[in-house]
C-alpha cells in the first residue's frame, strides 16, 4: 500500500489495495466448501498470493489512472482504461491459474500436504479478476484524485509522492527509453547476453556449486539417535549398547554448559529419553538453545559413542522431515547368493565416495533353527511329533497354569523348567518325553535335533527376492543422485553380465526425487502448451505466444540466483516455486505484446510501438514486481522452523519475478524485432520461390 501511494495517487492505491481485502475475505468464505482448512501451509498461500492478487489491480488501476490525467473525464477514463488492458489482464490471471494446476498432481506425501496452496491461489485469483475489471473501475470513475485532507504531514507525504513519482517518470523516459532504444539497435548482443546469463545460472546448477536436495533438511530442536540391532538378538545387548549411547550423551552434555561457570548441571541440552522396542532402540535430548549446532553435535555424539557391535543401522537425527535415505538402492534376483555378492561390493563401493557413512543392508545373516525329528522307537510308543513339540515347547516356554483376574488385565501364570534347565541345547536332549501311556522316556531315545539355517525375514518384489543397501551421505560432500549414477553407469552392466538375474532399482528419497521431477516436467510442458494455446488464439500468431513464454526460463535463472544469493538448498519446494514464477512471469510479457499490437493497428510502425509500448508499460510492470517482492518479503525474512520449508519455495517466486522483469522490458523487445526480421526473410524466400515457379 506504501508502495503504490509513493508512484500513484493514495486513493487510487487505497482502491488497488481493496481488491486483496475483497479476494482474501471471498477465499475464506469459499474455503470451508473445498475442505481445506486454516493451517500453515493454507495461510502460507495466503501470503504467497499478497503479492499476486494486487497484480492485475495494479495494471488496471494505472490505466484507468493514465487515462484519466491525459484528459478523459472520470468516467470515460475508467471505462477506457479498463478496456484497454481487458484482454492481457483476463489472461494474464488464466495463465498464472494454469500454472498452479500441476500442485494438485505432483507424487509424494510431501506433495500432497501443498495442495491447499493451488486452492487458495486459485480462488483468490478469480475473486480479484472481478473486482479488478468490475467493482475498481467503478469506484475509480467517482473519486476526486486531489488530496482533500489538509496538514502538514499530508502535504510533506505529498511532495515525497510527487518527488517518487517523479522519479518514476524520469526513470521511464530519461534512462529506460534511450537504454530501450540501444537494445533494439543491438538487439542480437541483448540476445546473446541474456542467453548467456541463463546458460550460467543452468551451469551454476547444474555444475554442483549449489547444495541441492529433494526435502529442504530443516533442523530441529533436539537431536535422537535411532538404532537398529539384528533380529533375534538378546535383550541383554540392547540395554547394553543402549547404557552406552546414553552415557556418550551426558559426556557431550557435560560439554556445553549453559552458564557461565560450566556447571554440567545447567547444560545447555534438556533431558535425556530412551526408549526400546523389539530390536530398535532410541535415545533423544532436546536442545534448549538455538544457538547450538545440532547437525555438528549429532556428529559429535557419534563420535563419542564408538564402536557399536552388534549393530544393524544407525541414524542421527536432528531434523523434523527426514523422508529416507539419501541413497537406498533395491538388489533383486532369484538367487540370494547373488545378491549377498552384489551387496558386498556395492558397499565397498559406497565407501570410496567422500561423505558416504554409515552404510549398511536389509541382510540379516541366516541363524540356527532346531529341527526336530522322530526316531523309529516314538512310533511303537505311540508319540507323534507334535507331542514332541508341544511337551518341548512347554518345557521352555512355559504351559499355562492359572489366570489370575487383575483390575486392568489377566496375570498368567506359567509352568516351566527352571533358568538353570533352559540355557544350553544339551538341556533338551535331557528332558524326558511322555508317551500317551503314560510312560517317560528320554528324549533322545524318541527323538533327535538338527540344525538347519533359518532366516528372520523374507522380502520380495515382484515374487523375487530382494536385498536393500542404502547409505547417508554428508549435506555438500557428494550428490547422491551423482553417485547412483556413476555406479549404475560403471557397475551395472558388469553385475547384470556375471549374474543376468539381478536388477537395481531405486528406493527412499531418491525415487520419490525422481518420480517428482518426472511429474514436474510432464506437467509443466502440459501447462506451457495450454498457455501457448491460449495465446496463439487471443494474438492471432504462432510467434508471439513464444514471446509470451520466453519470462518462464529466466523466472527459473532467477530462481538459481536468488537460492545462490540467500545460499538456500534447491529442493522439492523450489521447484513447486519455479511453477509458481512461471505463471506470474508471464503477465508482464502479455501487457507488453497487447501493448504493442494495439500501437501497430493504430498504425505505428514497429521501432515506434516498441518504444512507446516499453515507456507506456514500464511503471506498471515495475509497480508489480516490487509489490510481489515486497509482499513474498515477510516469508523469506521468518526464522520460525514452520517457515523454512517453505522459504525456497519464495525465494523462486520472488527473484523469478525480478529478474524476469528485465527479461520484459528488454529482451521481449530484442525478440519481437528478431521475429519481425525472420517473418521478413521468410517472405522474401517464399516470395522468389513463387516467381520462379511461376
Amino acid at each position: 500500500f506504501l508502495v503504490l501511494m509513493l508512484f500513484l495517487s493514495p486513493k487510487l492505491a487505497l482502491w488497488v489495495c481493496t481488491g486483496i481485502l475483497v479476494a482474501f475475505m471471498g477465499t475464506l468464505a469459499l474455503l470451508p466448501y473445498t475442505g481445506i482448512s486454516l493451517n500453515m501451509i493454507s495461510l502460507f498461500a495466503f501470503l504467497l498470493i499478497l503479492g499476486i492478487v494486487v497484480d492485475d489491480a495494479i495494471i488496471v488501476g494505472e490505466s484507468i489512472y493514465t487515462k484519466q490525467t491525459q484528459g478523459d473525464t472520470q468516467i470515460m477514463g475508467a471505462l477506457n482504461g479498463a478496456r484497454g488492458v481487458l484482454k492481457p489482464v483476463m489472461f494474464a490471471v488464466i495463465s498464472t491459474m494454469i500454472f498452479f494446476v500441476p500442485m494438485f498432481f505432483m507424487p509424494g506425501e510431501m506433495a500432497e500436504t501443498a495442495t491447499s496452496i493451488p486452492v487458495v491461489v486459485i480462488i483468490a485469483l478469480s475473486l480479484s479478476l472481478v473486482e479488478c475489471l468490475l467493482i475498481l473501475p467503478a469506484h475509480l470513475a467517482y473519486i476526486n484524485q486531489s488530496n482533500s485532507v489538509s496538514g502538514v504531514l499530508t502535504s510533506k507525504f505529498d511532495m515525497l509522492r510527487v518527488k517518487c513519482a517523479g522519479l518514476m517518470k524520469t526513470a521511464g523516459h530519461h534512462y529506460y527509453k534511450p537504454l530501450l532504444e540501444r537494445s533494439l539497435r543491438n538487439s542480437s548482443t541483448v540476445i546473446a547476453l541474456f542467453i548467456s546469463a541463463l546458460l550460467l545460472s543452468l551451469s551454476i546448477y547444474g555444475g554442483g556449486w549449489m547444495r541441492t536436495g529433494f526435502f529442504p533438511n530443516i533442523v530441529s530442536n533436539d537431536i535422537a539417535a535411532e538404532i537398529e540391532l539384528p533380529e533375534g538378538g538378546p535383550f541383554s545387548d540392547t540395554e547394553r549398547i543402549m547404557l552406552q549411547v546414553e552415557s556418550a550423551a551426558h559426556e557431550l552434555r557435560s560439554r556445553y554448559p549453559d552458564d557461565e561457570n560450566g556447571d554440567p548441571k545447567n547444560s545447555g541440552f534438556g533431558a535425556i529419553m530412551s526408549w526400546a522396542q523389539d530390536n530398535n532402540l532410541w535415545v533423544r535430548t532436546e536442545l534448549k538453545s538455538r544457538d547450538l549446532d545440532a547437525p555438528a553435535l549429532a556428529n559429535e555424539w557419534r563420535e563419542l559413542m564408538g564402536d557399536i557391535v552388534p549393530v544393524k543401522n544407525i541414524e542421527m537425527d536432528y531434523t523434523i522431515n527426514r523422508l529416507g535415505k539419501p541413497i537406498s538402492l533395491i538388489l533383486t534376483s532369484n538367487s540370494m547368493s547373488d545378491l549377498k555378492t552384489v551387496s558386498s561390493e556395492l558397499k565397498n563401493l559406497l565407501k570410496q565416495y567422500p561423505g558416504v557413512y554409515d552404510i549398511g543392508d536389509t541382510f540379516d545373516s541366516a541363524r540356527d533353527e532346531i529341527i526336530l525329528n522322530l526316531k523309529p522307537a516314538a512310533e511303537n510308543l505311540g508319540i507323534t511329533l507334535s507331542d514332541v513339540a508341544r511337551q518341548v515347547r512347554y518345557a521352555f516356554h512355559g504351559a499355562e497354569a492359572q489366570r489370575i483376574p487383575r483390575a486392568k488385565e489377566d496375570v498368567r501364570v506359567m509352568v516351566r523348567y527352571p533358568d538353570g534347565e533352559r540355557l544350553a541345547v544339551e538341556n533338551l536332549r535331557e528332558m524326558r518325553i511322555k508317551s500317551p501311556g503314560g510312560i517317560q522316556v528320554p528324549f533322545d531315545t524318541v527323538a533327535e535335533i538338527s540344525f538347519e539355517p533359518g532366516y528372520v525375514s523374507i522380502d520380495r518384489l515382484d515374487r523375487r527376492r530382494i536385498l536393500e543397501v542404502w547409505a547417508n551421505v554428508v549435506p555438500g560432500a557428494s550428490v547422491p543422485r551423482e553417485i547412483v549414477a556413476a555406479i549404475t553407469k560403471n557397475h551395472l552392466p558388469e553385475w547384470k553380465a556375471r549374474f543376468p538375474d539381478l536388477n537395481l532399482n531405486l528406493d527412499g528419497e531418491l525415487e520419490e526425487a525422481e518420480a517428482f521431477r518426472s511429474a514436474m516436467m510432464k506437467y509443466m510442458f502440459l501447462s506451457m502448451l495450454v498457455i501457448y494455446a491460449l495465446m496463439a488464439i487471443v494474438f492471432h500468431s504462432y510467434w508471439q505466444p513464444f514471446l509470451v513464454l520466453t519470462a518462464i526460463p529466466f523466472g527459473l535463472m532467477g530462481a538459481i540466483f536468488g537460492h545462490l544469493i540467500l545460499n538456500w538448498q534447491v529442493s522439492m519446494f523450489s521447484l513447486l516455486g519455479v511453477i509458481a514464477c512461471s505463471g506470474v512471469v508471464v503477465n508482464d510479457n502479455l501487457v507488453l505484446i497487447d501493448r504493442i499490437n494495439q500501437l501497430r493497428e493504430e498504425g505505428s510502425n514497429l521501432y515506434d510501438s516498441l518504444v512507446k509500448a516499453g515507456t507506456d508499460r514500464f511503471r506498471p510492470i515495475i509497480l508489480t514486481s516490487i509489490t510481489t517482492f515486497i509482499g513474498l518479503l515477510p516469508i523469506m525474512s521468518e526464522t520460525s522452523i514452520q517457515a523454512q520449508f517453505l522459504i525456497p519455495m519464495v525465494t523462486s517466486l520472488a527473484f523469478g519475478v525480478l529478474f524476469a522483469t528485465g527479461v520484459t522490458l528488454l529482451l521481449v523487445p530484442c525478440l519481437y524485432v528478431a521475429g519481425e526480421r525472420l517473418k521478413e526473410i521468410f517472405s522474401i524466400a517464399t516470395s522468389g520461390i513463387e516467381g520462379k515457379i511461376s
